[in-house]
C-alpha cells in the first residue's frame, strides 16, 4: 500500500471525483491539441484554422473597438476595452470549432510541471487570450496558470469521457 500524507490523500479524491463528475472533464492537453489543430482533417495551419491569426483568433491587438499597433500596453488595451467576445464570431477550424485560437486561455487537466504526484502549482493552459499576444494563439503555444488563480481571459470547455 503506497503511503501519502492527509493533505496528498484528499487532493487524490477531489481529483478523481473531478476528474469523473457526471461524465464530463477538462481535455487532457494532447486531446486539446488534437481537436485544435484539426484532427485527421488538420490542414497543419499555425493557429486552430488558419494561418491568418485575425480570422480566427481574438488577442489584444484585435480584440477591442480598434486594431491596436505597437507595444503590448495595459492602459491602451483596457481604452480600447478589449474583452472576450462572443463564440463563434471567428472562422472555425476543420472540425467545426471555434475559438480554439485566442479569446480564453483554456485550462486543461494536466500540471504544467512535469510531475508523477498529480499536483503542482499551475495547470497547462492552451489557446491564447484576448489580453495575450498573438504568439500565445498559436497551437504549439504551452501556457500555464496557477492551479488556483482566475483571469477575464481564462475559460474552459469540456469533454466527455467516453464510455
Amino acid at each position: 500500500m503506497e503511503r501519502q500524507t492527509v493533505e496528498e490523500s484528499d487532493r487524490k479524491q477531489r481529483r478523481d471525483h473531478i476528474q469523473e463528475a457526471n461524465g464530463y472533464r477538462l481535455p487532457t492537453e494532447a486531446e486539446w491539441e488534437y481537436a485544435a489543430s484539426g484532427g485527421q482533417m488538420s490542414a497543419n495551419y499555425l493557429y486552430s484554422g488558419s494561418n491568418d491569426a485575425n480570422e480566427v483568433a481574438w488577442y489584444w491587438r484585435n480584440a477591442g473597438d480598434q486594431y491596436l499597433s505597437g507595444d503590448w500596453n495595459w492602459p491602451a488595451i483596457e481604452n480600447n476595452h478589449d474583452r472576450t467576445q462572443s463564440v463563434g464570431s471567428r472562422k472555425s477550424n476543420e472540425l467545426g470549432l471555434y475559438d480554439m485560437s485566442g479569446n480564453v486561455r483554456e485550462w486543461c487537466w494536466d500540471w504544467f510541471e512535469d510531475t508523477e504526484y498529480g499536483s503542482g502549482l499551475f495547470r497547462a493552459v492552451r489557446g491564447g487570450g484576448w489580453m495575450g499576444d498573438v504568439v500565445s494563439s498559436e497551437l504549439t503555444y504551452r501556457g500555464k496558470f496557477e492551479a488556483s488563480g482566475m483571469g477575464p481571459d481564462q475559460g474552459f470547455r469540456v469533454v466527455r469521457n467516453g464510455d
